[in-house]
Formats: C-alpha cells, structure tokens, sequence
C-alpha cells in the first residue's frame, strides 16, 4: 500500500477512496460504515468541500497467533 487515501476534488466536491487492514473479529460493515461517516464528516468540516463518496477497500486482516 502506497499511502491507503486518495481524494480527487471537482469543483468543491471531494470523492475518497480509502484503503484499510482490519483486526480479525471485527465486522466489516460496521467499521467501514463507521469510517465512512468519521472521515465525511472531518473532511467536509475542515475544508469545506461537500464529500460525495467515501469507498472502503479491505486490503487484508490481521490476525494474532
């Protein structure tokens, strides 16, 4: 993984594109969603960019022996 975020901005409206490793146990879907929503809500305060989508990518879980 090179960085795990890209953002490209047209005319004020930001898409995101994020790539995560998660710990084994956690789900998916609940986590992504949780991102999803953290990361829209911080960008759009701090720059004030409408974020249209925030995509979710599952590169790979960790998991503890």
């Amino acid at each position: 993984l090179s960085k795990g975020v890209t953002v490209d901005v047209i005319e004020k409206v930001a898409t995101v594109d994020m790539t995560l490793n998660l710990k084994y146990g956690y789900n998916i879907m609940e986590v992504s969603a949780k991102v999803q929503e953290k990361a829209k809500v911080a960008i759009e305060n701090m720059t004030g960019l409408t974020v249209a989508d925030v995509n979710i990518r599952v590169a790979g879980i960790e998991v503890n022996a």
